[in-house]
């Protein structure tokens, strides 16, 4: 059968078959990640200096959070699925998200655990820390979290089976 996979040109050497592909433009890229430096323009005309520390403060607290969630989330799930996770810092990817093909259920379950207990844990602090440093821990989240929900809305419908793969330029999807 491995043969006639071959033969097809179906198979690669994972035995995984691309369904899917989509390619993420260098314009888009750009814009996102040039997209704080406008909101840092925009939060220091607003709020005055603070800003300028508030927001490196709230990009590694986000991130931390966001680790310290997905670790968890993985943990319960099984030590095979923390291996294949690691921070990264390539293209959109900025974070911890898995490094090699991880299954769609993995990731959604991830993705889903860091959006709402993100929001819960600003939600509970939002009576504690300045309006500035509340806003800049919203937006890193919001911000982290935009093309990770991209592959949770691009999804919506298909098989619960697929493999997803998270390359700087485009996310391949597959099928085992």
């Amino acid at each position: 059968m491995l043969e006639q996979q071959r033969e097809n040109g179906n198979a690669t050497i994972y035995q995984y078959q691309l369904i899917r592909k989509f390619h993420i433009p260098r314009l888009l890229l750009l814009f996102y990640l040039l997209f704080p430096i406008p909101v840092l323009l925009v939060g220091t005309l607003w709020f005055s200096w603070p800003v300028l520390v508030y927001m490196p403060l709230a990009f590694l607290l986000v991130l931390w959070i966001h680790f310290v969630v997905s670790h968890s989330v993985l943990l319960i799930r099984g030590s095979i699925y923390r291996k294949k996770w690691r921070l990264r810092f390539s293209g959109i990817w900025l974070g911890f998200l898995p490094d090699q093909h991880t299954g769609y259920s993995v990731l959604q379950q991830v993705l889903l655990q860091n959006l709402w207990i993100g929001f819960v844990f600003i939600g509970v602090l939002i009576a504690w820390l300045p309006l500035p440093l509340t806003l800049a821990l919203l937006f890193w989240h919001l911000w982290f979290m935009a093309p990770r929900l991209s592959i949770l809305f691009s999804m919506r419908g298909q098989r619960k089976d697929i493999m997803i793969k998270l390359n700087p330029q485009d996310i391949s999807f597959y099928v085992q």
